[in-house]
Order: C-alpha cells, then sequence, then structure tokens
C-alpha cells in the first residue's frame, strides 16, 4: 500500500503529500472548474502539470481553504438554468459568479487557488 498523500500525477507519477504541497508547487499551473451537471460533490479544479498532464482535485477536498467552506452549500443548483450566468460550463472562465448557487461556493474557491497561486484571474 502506498504511503498517504494528497494527490498523484497518473502521468509522470509526481506525487503530493498534502494539499498545500500541490497548490504551492510552481509546475501546477491551474486550468479552471469542471462543475459536473447538478452533482456539485464531483466538481473539478483542474490544473496542468509541467508533464504535460493534467491533475484534477475534487473541490470538496479543497473547500477547507474558503473563509466559510460551507457557506452557499444549501443554495440551490441553478446550473442551466434562466437565472444561470453559464460560467460554470467554461472550463478556462475564472470570473466569482454572484448567483445564490451551490456551484458559487466553487467558483469562490478557484479564486482563493488562484490568488495563492499568485495568478489574475482576469
Amino acid at each position: 500500500m502506498r504511503g498517504m498523500e494528497f494527490r498523484s500525477c497518473g502521468a509522470c507519477g509526481r506525487r503530493w503529500s498534502t494539499p498545500a504541497d500541490f497548490l504551492d508547487d510552481a509546475g501546477l499551473s491551474v486550468v479552471g472548474l469542471q462543475v459536473a451537471t447538478h452533482v456539485p460533490d464531483a466538481n473539478l479544479l483542474v490544473f496542468e502539470h509541467a508533464c504535460g498532464s493534467s491533475v484534477s482535485v475534487l473541490t470538496s477536498r479543497l473547500r477547507f481553504l474558503l473563509a466559510e467552506p460551507t457557506a452557499g452549500a444549501g443554495d440551490p443548483d441553478l446550473y442551466d438554468t434562466d437565472t444561470c450566468l453559464a460560467l460554470c460550463r467554461v472550463l478556462r472562465e475564472w470570473a466569482a459568479c454572484d448567483r445564490p448557487c451551490v456551484n458559487a461556493r466553487d467558483r469562490r474557491l478557484l479564486q482563493v487557488i488562484l490568488e495563492r497561486k499568485g495568478v489574475d484571474p482576469e
């Protein structure tokens, strides 16, 4: 059995033991948020690794980074409704969402991660 690890790259085998190790790795760049239609617990943050592969992490594994990790958890799922801004349909769309939607929480998480990695979302 492998030792404890937070995530590993399926292509090159690079391993990260903690979320901090993962997020602070300069060899990982943010691609975006992949929203699982109507299954917010399956939302993914997608990163590109220096080896050329992508590495995804369930947003639930990083929500602890939010000031209020459970804020918005009870909001409705507005994905693909008339009030949806459709930001979650585009993987490389990094803008925050102001809608009272359960997926807006993970868009806030994306903002926290972009800031941590020193990336301007514009």
